[in-house]
């Protein structure tokens, strides 16, 4: 689900979402702003943290994390899609 988080869309999960809650309990929410880029889709295009501003690196290591489930989601949405594809195709006796 796309969720607004340092002035840009974030897709996150349900538990990833729960833990940003915990996450801004502890640090100042606008830490997250101008760390990462997203593209429309809400994915995390790349994590930099800015040189003139201090972060805390749970917040990087919380994106970094982010962004990696993302990669990993696309993954295996790819790889259902493909297997998905393949039975068809079996059951057509295509393959």
């Amino acid at each position: 689900m796309i969720r607004a988080i340092g002035n840009k869309r974030l897709d996150l999960s349900n538990d990833e979402f729960s833990a940003y809650k915990k996450i801004v309990e502890i640090v100042d929410p606008t830490e997250f702003s101008g760390v990462f880029e997203t593209d429309l889709n809400g994915e995390i295009q790349y994590v930099i943290p800015p040189i003139n501003k201090n972060v805390s690196m749970i917040v990087v290591f919380f994106l970094f994390n982010i962004m990696i489930n993302q990669r990993l989601r696309k993954i295996d949405n790819f790889v259902s899609d493909y297997s998905e594809t393949k039975e068809k195709l079996k059951e057509r006796g295509l393959l």
